[in-house]
């Protein structure tokens, strides 16, 4: 059976996360493997309109509660544009928000989240005077500029800013696009940047260059945790070309056999009320701050701004002073108001919190499958017996320490899946904690799926 067949089978999803490098001398250290488990979606992250849209559709979807919060947010600021915006920092901050859903290909549940909400939205389309346009697929600088061009009158030949400079971007295949980024002359990169800060755009490697003015592109990239780690080179970490999206992990909560498709009165109703708060608050211009809003601002601005150790968790998580505020108008604008007020930015924090743990959480996972189902196999043959540190170190990684520290973080994040215990047990000398492979794993079991608890609305 692979991992993601064990998870199938009804694996409770525990603790767990990555490893501490291996104590030295190594063997001696029989304390249990400190981990660091998936996500937890904050309540106060479902707060108000956007929150109660995702807690009605979650139950009918296999769908994350977060992949449907970030995606439902970011296309609801792309279909604002830029007519209600924030001004900070002497600049213009519309509700642009890119995430990046992270998730296997197994079990991630990226696309489904991503049609829930598209449904949603074409829902929106069928009274709008201005739908949104949207396309999928992004392979060049020059090309994303193309869909977004100022353009030619052909009788005079006059050339303005089209009407309508919106633009949602699905790429379903982010991975794709990170590997454009290590292609020498590649232009997608930068342009990317320059389209999140809300620059005018120019192709320059034309004779004829093509010029975008002002345009309001969003993004929305699906990529799997191996992928983005493959290609996630130094440049674009610390470089700001990650750190402009929004990293949301996901994977599926529960099984629907029948489909998990969304009522269609459910649908009628939830999008009338998204085109309605559209019709209403697309041309606020400015959208200030509450004197509450002010207050609760000043403690999260300084938590952000105190120092954090160099590396690329740090360079990945840096945008998030001007990201909460943008967050926190989308979370303002879906509930109808005109102003963003304390909760909207207590909203758009415990969402960047849940960023933060997708980050970590990105750092470990299974990649190497050959080697999973080898340790597995190994564990199963000590059954209920176990296997201890030392056996790992003497026994299975024929104590080369490297071998030792990747066994420990597999096991680690075997533990954060459900599929391995650790159990501390105490004799004569010292207390060991030993590594038992869960009974689901070692023979076959009946399928089965419980659902992950959506968080309850914050009071």
């Amino acid at each position: 059976m692979t991992h993601a067949e064990h998870l199938d089978h009804g694996a409770d999803p525990g603790e767990g996360g990555r490893v501490v490098p291996f104590p030295t001398p190594a063997g001696e250290d029989e304390t249990p493997l400190p981990v660091v488990g998936f996500p937890n979606l904050s309540p106060a992250a479902l707060q108000g309109t956007a929150g109660r849209i995702v807690r009605e559709v979650a139950p009918t979807t296999e769908a994350h509660p977060a992949a449907l919060l970030a995606i439902l947010l970011s296309t609801f600021g792309a279909w604002v544009g830029t007519g209600s915006y924030l001004y900070r920092a002497n600049s213009v901050h519309p509700g642009r928000v890119w995430p990046l859903i992270t998730g296997r290909t197994s079990d991630g549940a990226k696309g489904t989240a991503q049609a829930v909400i598209e449904r949603l939205f074409r829902e929106v389309a069928k009274t709008s005077e201005w739908p949104l346009r949207t396309v999928r697929g992004l392979s060049s600088g020059e090309g994303l500029i193309e869909q977004v061009a100022d353009e030619k009158d052909d009788d005079t030949g006059e050339i303005t800013p089209r009407a309508d400079r919106r633009l949602l971007v699905v790429e379903e295949e982010y991975a794709k696009v990170l590997a454009q980024f290590e292609r020498s002359g590649n232009t997608l990169s930068m342009t990317l940047r320059e389209a999140w800060d809300g620059k005018s755009l120019q192709s320059v490697t034309r004779s004829n260059p093509v010029t975008a003015t002002d345009p309001s592109i969003t993004v929305i990239g699906h990529v799997t945790p191996r992928e983005l780690r493959e290609r996630m080179t130094s440049a674009e970490v610390f470089g700001g070309g990650l750190n402009r999206m929004l990293i949301v992990a996901s994977r599926r909560t529960q099984l629907l056999p029948e489909g998990g498709n969304l009522p269609d009165g459910m649908v009628a109703d939830l999008g009338g009320q998204l085109a309605d708060r559209l019709r209403k608050l697309s041309g606020l211009g400015e959208v200030p701050f509450t004197p509450a809003a002010i207050e609760a601002w000043e403690p999260i601005y300084r938590d952000l701004a105190r120092p954090r150790p160099d590396g690329p968790v740090t360079a990945l998580l840096a945008r998030g002073r001007p990201m909460i505020p943008r967050i926190a108008l989308v979370y303002a604008l879906i509930d109808g108001s005109q102003a963003v007020d304390a909760e909207h930015l207590q909203a758009a924090r415990a969402l960047w919190d849940y960023t933060e743990e997708s980050i970590h959480w990105l750092y470990g996972q299974l990649d190497d499958q050959e080697e999973v189902e080898r340790l597995m196999t190994w564990l199963a043959e000590a059954g209920e017996a176990g296997r201890g540190k030392s056996e790992v170190y003497n026994d299975f990684a024929k104590r080369h320490k490297k071998a030792v520290e990747q066994a420990l973080e597999t096991i680690a994040l075997l533990i954060r899946d459900g599929i391995v215990t650790q159990d501390t047990r105490t004799g004569r000398g010292r207390p060991s904690t030993r590594f038992i492979l869960r009974p689901q794993a070692r023979q076959p079991c009946g399928r089965s799926g419980s659902a992950e608890k959506v968080p309850e609305q914050p009071p």
